[in-house]
């Protein structure tokens, strides 16, 4: 038989080994020599024991020998690996039988396996089980694998013998094991044959040995080779033990069970010692088979092996206690004199039977250790190892004295490599038993293996694995066998992005910080000295010094600290102030690192349940404290304490986000609440309920803003605290209303100090939320107008002086302070309707004209005709500015339309023409500045999305009056229909040019082929090759950080853009057809071909228009949302704020890709007759929904798929990263 060299760890989802590619090289880290596995060769075969060469384990070094170093080189290792090529040349040689025509059939339904069980128990009247059948299974294999006929073994035929006994009547194991003990007694011959029969039952082979075959142990592996060949012959690949069928869920336990019992019997009669060829029968037969190449045969072998072995453990343990019993008694007789010299000669005989009995046990453990156990850890299959592991970790558990040595333990060591999630978790598991009885005394076994283990905890690839590191990791910190470096490095999983993890460290965590706290207590001076300080101290003063403050010093410490590792790790450069004006990112992150942490130490640490104690510790004057060392007894102490407690750098920064945190979990959580006050009232610490937190946090938060307002990070943070407020409990109350008063004053003062594009968005999201209910509508839209009025006398002093519409006539200074502006022009427009400050005359000399005039007349300032690299970026955030605040005033005028005509009023003519001028210089000015740019420009591709959401807020405006034309109104609306024009199909050409620019900017960041173009696109798609090549780029020089955020970048665009003209052909604005254009539809034909390769983001975006069905879903989602808002409206007409603004349209794009906003949905109704496009404004319910740029959903970060690539895969999840060297281990 050829002998092919393979490398010995592999797995695949076929049951035979197979072979595999030649190692590229052999040298593994561990200093271990990869060699070629012998083969399963049929020899003739000694009744001695198969034993391996003596070998030197002993001493704290054994556990990094390599396995292989101690095996003997003529027996058998791993499984042959070129089954599948026997089979193959078999095949050839087959005729093909009708039975194998139709084992390519798919099984109707699957059939019983071997070693089923059916329902227990079996009546005399039932009939004995049918003939063999070779059954059917339609098991998938790796693609690149030969397919073979899945077929499943078939239950036993007859309805007696052992395997019967076991699988099918309802005697327990122990009663099993004992009838067949005492018919091998009567027949030894017949006894081991049904024996053998039944391993061989349970393995899945209707094959049987004969009584010959017992007696001829020399021709056993013979036999075997025999009953293997039938057996793949019959193409047979599923077997019970990994069966799924239910009838088979108990057959493992009945299959182990029963071979303990065996061993457990054959200990208490003492056969197992004085009759060893008992075992060694079995044991011959056992091994045998585990060296099989078929898996049916190996992993059933194995798993008896392993049984046995278990049940032999056992037995010694027993012996070992008895032994020790005996010396006991032995030396107590003995000192009773000689006249118990009888008793003493039977309790030496007793030791010595019993200390022969033991030295009979070793062997025999020691025997099976090394023909099956050192062979089959590292098996090409996952099932094997983990059952390996699992068996040694409860022969440790069991027998510690003899199992917890290198020699043994460095088995589990090297399997923490494994390339199979479930074996590493399962070695872990282990692991974390012994560590918890026997860690002191794994000394060096810890040394050798923890920065494995801390590796695994942070890095590892599964989930589930490093969940049971980390608590793995966790009792080596309790036992003190941590360095502080591996301390740091568990401790910042805090910050990890999985939450499961993040609540896996969390004990680990706090321990940390108590530790902090018992030496910060220490240096103050006892904890007797500060109890004695605080002893009369009021529970419910917060904003003074208190004894948790030390809690809350040393959190902040701990989460500084290590905020700072990663930062300088990971450090990450501010986003580009362009990309955050055009919406390609987020002005701020939804949560970060600090208030994901928070969310979770809220559940731990009590201190931070009771936020207003968290809150008196940040508003305390910590500057002033040392001037009150006065007269107080114990005043060093107290000075001390105070100094101690003091936040420092970027703690008070922290602290804030943790507040935030704490507050939305407590008033997210009003149910965990009443469990959390029994708790902490035994703590001494009081929780408030949810009205009373409203109005206390609504106090605290001007106390915030007034200490650090100042700064635009810790002010984002405190503006934050806002959104969890509920804001009825002032109107519930009747009262308070001067709290609410210098809240909002407190908001408005933010937005009018800073530049800073957080905060702006936050005190937008602020008002909006304040909007939301109808007691401070009045109130905020009063603020609100005070804060238009300053920022329009800005603009109009710019307007006065310079002429705005010019490019590059400012300096750099004043340009960005132009961008301010109309930024916060660009937040106001999103809150309620402005059309009548943007279309009031001004009363500035020199600029009379209307504001919407001003900010049109700005977008012309994105025509590039020169490049200026110190000028272009603030030019440009400052037109995207102006385009935003545009957009949203045409919608506002759009709903203005719809709600004339859905109310048949006429409108004036004179009006008509105004907005017919302002929308034709607004799309000119768009047309100048995408026209103007190069391929893949920002501001090109955000003014090509702006461009699509003007005609398709119009478009709800001719659905409107089409439908009131169809039910018979009188009024004329003919004037309205210049605004209703599509989208020019003279710019066809170029809008596709830049969406195939998108499309390949994001190809080359994930390094996908695109596919070609079709033969009917060719009037279509003329792409620049000099644009082209403008697009290539050096990325050599991007860290993976860089790079990984510029590919998020260029999807989120990609998207965007795509959504909007998605929405622009649905709304029948784009892509219907004419001059430039050809046949309707060949845009959308275009836009859809590379739908399966830019991941799923795209593929989900593009699908509203390949799948009507979904479209008709948005559609009625979209009319049941528009009966539900009119009829709210009604009820409370006083409430302008939930009906008095448009949906952010120029954000909509993002939106179209799956969870689409209210905006999106009612857009997508422009077909259909029983809806309207006039829904455009958010639901009443959720105002704070509309999509501004901060505060849109980011993109999933799901997995690219190619859809049109044939790509395998298993479904094991294993992972790669985890082979350390030890041994190789590849996945097959």
């Amino acid at each position: 038989m050829t002998t092919t060299t393979r490398q010995p760890l592999m797995e695949t989802t076929d049951n035979t080994a197979t072979s595999s590619p030649t190692p590229t090289s052999t040298a593994r880290r561990s200093g271990r020599v990869t060699k070629a596995p012998a083969k399963f060769i049929p020899e003739p075969t000694s009744l001695s024991k198969r034993k391996r060469a003596s070998e030197n384990d002993d001493g704290e070094d054994g556990e990094n020998e390599s396995p292989e170093d101690e095996e003997d080189p003529n027996e058998d290792d791993d499984p042959d690996a070129s089954e599948v090529e026997q089979e193959r040349q078999r095949s050839r040689k087959r005729k093909p039988s009708s039975q194998s025509t139709k084992a390519k059939k798919p099984a109707l339904k699957k059939p019983k396996i071997n070693g089923d069980a059916p329902s227990r128990p079996q009546t005399p009247a039932e009939p004995p089980a049918s003939a063999p059948a070779l059954a059917l299974n339609n098991l998938a294999s790796l693609p690149s694998r030969p397919k073979k006929s899945a077929r499943v073994a078939i239950a036993q035929p007859e309805g007696e013998g052992l395997y019967t006994d076991i699988f099918r009547s309802d005697d327990r194991p122990n009663e099993v094991a004992t009838r067949w003990y005492h018919k091998y007694q009567a027949d030894h011959a017949e006894a081991l044959t049904d024996l053998v029969n039944c391993i061989l039952l349970s393995a899945g082979c209707d094959q049987r040995v004969t009584e010959d075959d017992i007696r001829d142990p020399d021709n056993c592996q013979n036999r075997l080779a025999d009953l293997q060949n039938v057996y793949a012959e019959e193409g047979i690949t599923d077997y019970p033990l990994i069966s799924r069928a239910r009838t088979t869920r108990s057959f493992r336990d009945l299959l182990v069970g029963f071979f303990r019992s065996l061993v457990d019997v054959l200990h208490e009669t003492d056969a197992l010692y004085k009759d060893v060829q008992i075992l060694e029968n079995i044991s011959r037969w056992v091994a045998s088979m585990s060296s099989s190449t078929l898996r049916p045969f190996r992993h059933t072998a194995t798993t008896i092996a392993l049984a046995i072995q278990t049940a032999l453990v056992k037995a010694a343990g027993i012996l070992d206690g008895r032994i020790s019993n005996y010396m006991q008694q032995l030396e107590k007789t003995k000192g009773k004199g000689s006249k118990n010299a009888g008793l003493v000669e039977s309790i030496q005989q007793n030791l010595t039977d019993a200390e022969h009995y033991r030295d009979v046990c070793k062997d025999q453990i020691q025997d099976i250790f090394d023909t099956v156990f050192v062979h089959r850890y590292r098996d090409i299959d996952a099932k094997i190892r983990t059952e390996c592991v699992e068996a040694l970790g409860n022969w440790i558990w069991m027998l510690p004295t003899v199992f917890m040595e290198p020699e043994y333990l460095r088995y589990l060591g090297w399997m923490l490599s494994d390339v199979m999630p479930q074996t590493r978790h399962e070695v872990l598991k282990q692991l974390g038993r012994i560590f918890k009885n026997h860690a002191e005394k794994l000394g060096h076994f810890i040394d050798r293996f923890r920065p494995r283990l801390v590796e695994m905890a942070t890095k590892d690839s599964d989930v589930n694995v490093r969940v049971v590191a980390i608590s793995n990791i966790q009792v080596l910190k309790d036992s003190g066998n941590l360095e502080p470096d591996e301390i740091d490095s568990i401790g910042r999983l805090i910050f990890d992005p999985e939450l499961r993890i993040r609540k896996a460290v969390l004990d680990f965590f706090a321990g940390c910080v108590n530790d902090s706290i018992e030496n910060k207590v220490e240096e103050i001076g006892g904890e007797d000295a500060i109890d004695e300080l605080f002893q009369d101290q009021d529970e419910e003063d917060f904003s003074s010094p208190r004894s948790d403050w030390v809690s809350i010093k040393c959190l902040a410490e701990l989460l500084a600290a290590y905020d700072t590792q990663i930062e300088e790790e990971n450090p990450v450069e501010p986003p580009r102030s362009l990309d955050v004006a055009v919406d390609a990112i987020p002005a701020v992150a939804p949560e970060t690192r600090i208030s994901l942490a928070g969310h979770v130490l809220y559940e731990k640490i009590d201190q931070l349940k009771n936020w207003e104690l968290l809150s008196g510790y940040l508003l305390y004057d910590h500057s002033s404290s040392a001037s009150s060392k006065s007269a107080s007894k114990g005043g060093s102490v107290e000075t001390a304490l105070r100094k101690a407690v003091a936040p420092e750098g970027r703690e008070e920064a922290i602290l804030l986000e943790v507040l935030a945190s704490a507050v939305r979990s407590s008033l997210a959580a009003p149910a965990e609440l009443e469990k959390s006050k029994k708790h902490l009232r035994a703590e001494g610490i009081h929780l408030i309920g949810p009205d009373e937190a409203a109005r206390r946090l609504a106090s605290i938060i001007p106390q915030l803003l007034s200490k650090y307002g100042a700064e635009a990070r810790t002010a984002v943070t405190v503006l934050r605290l806002e959104h969890s407020l509920d804001l009825n409990v002032y109107q519930r109350l009747g009262q308070d209303s001067t709290t609410y008063d210098r809240l909002l004053n407190g908001i408005c003062t933010q937005f009018d100090r800073h530049i800073d594009r957080g905060v702006l968005a936050e005190t937008t999201t602020a008002l909006l939320h304040g909007r939301k209910y109808p007691a401070l509508e009045e109130t905020i839209d009063e603020k609100v107008s005070e804060l238009w009025d300053k920022t329009i006398n800005k603009l109009r002093q710019f307007d006065k002086s310079s002429e705005l519409g010019i490019r590059r006539n400012l300096e750099e200074p004043a340009i960005i302070e132009l961008g301010n502006i109309l930024l916060k022009t660009s937040k106001l427009v999103t809150l309620k309707d402005c059309i009548e400050v943007l279309e009031a005359d001004g009363q500035v000399e020199g600029s009379e004209s209307p504001a919407i005039e001003i900010l049109i007349r700005i977008v012309m300032r994105g025509k590039l005709d020169q490049v200026d690299d110190n000028l272009d970026d603030p030019e440009d955030e400052a037109v995207s500015f102006a385009v935003k605040t545009c957009l949203f005033y045409f919608m506002w005028k759009a709903r203005a339309l719809r709600d004339a005509v859905n109310e048949q009023r006429p409108i004036p003519a004179l009006q008509i023409e105004r907005l017919k001028t302002l929308r034709q210089s607004f799309v000119r000015n768009l047309v100048w500045t995408l026209s103007s740019r190069g391929t893949n420009d920002d501001l090109r591709l955000f003014s090509t999305g702006a461009l699509c959401d003007l005609h398709v807020a119009f478009a709800s405006v001719r659905r409107v009056i089409e439908r009131n034309t169809a039910e018979g109104s009188a009024v004329d609306y003919s004037l309205i229909n210049p605004l209703l024009d599509p989208i020019d199909p003279g710019l066809t050409r170029e809008l596709i040019e830049i969406f195939t620019a998108a499309e390949r900017a994001y190809a080359r960041c994930i390094n996908r082929q695109l596919n070609n173009p079709g033969e009917d696109e060719g009037p279509i798609e003329h792409f620049s090759s000099d644009e082209e090549d403008d697009e290539d780029e050096d990325d050599s020089d991007l860290t993976p950080v860089q790079k990984k955020r510029k590919e998020l970048k260029a999807e989120r665009v990609l998207c965007e853009l795509t959504g909007k003209m998605v929405l622009a052909i649905v709304a029948k604005v784009f892509d219907q057809g004419g001059s430039g254009q050809g046949a309707a539809g060949k845009i959308k034909k275009r836009m859809v071909r590379n739908q399966n390769k830019l991941g799923h983001n795209f593929k989900e975006t593009l699908a509203y228009l390949v799948d009507e069905g979904r479209a008709a879903r948005v559609r009625e989602a979209a009319a049941k949302a528009a009966g539900k808002k009119k009829r709210p409206a009604a009820a409370a007409p006083g409430s302008r704020a939930r009906n008095s603004r448009p949906a952010a349209a120029g954000n909509s794009g993002a939106a179209a890709a799956g969870k689409k906003q209210a905006l999106s949905a009612e857009m997508i109704a422009a077909e259909d007759d029983d809806s309207e496009l006039s829904d455009i404004e958010i639901e009443e319910e959720e105002p704070e929904a509309v999509a501004e740029p901060e505060e849109r959903t980011e993109l999933a970060d799901d997995p690219i798929e190619d859809n049109d690539e044939d790509v395998g895969g298993d479904g094991d999840g294993k992972s790669k990263k985890d082979d350390d060297g030890d041994e190789d281990m590849d996945d097959e």
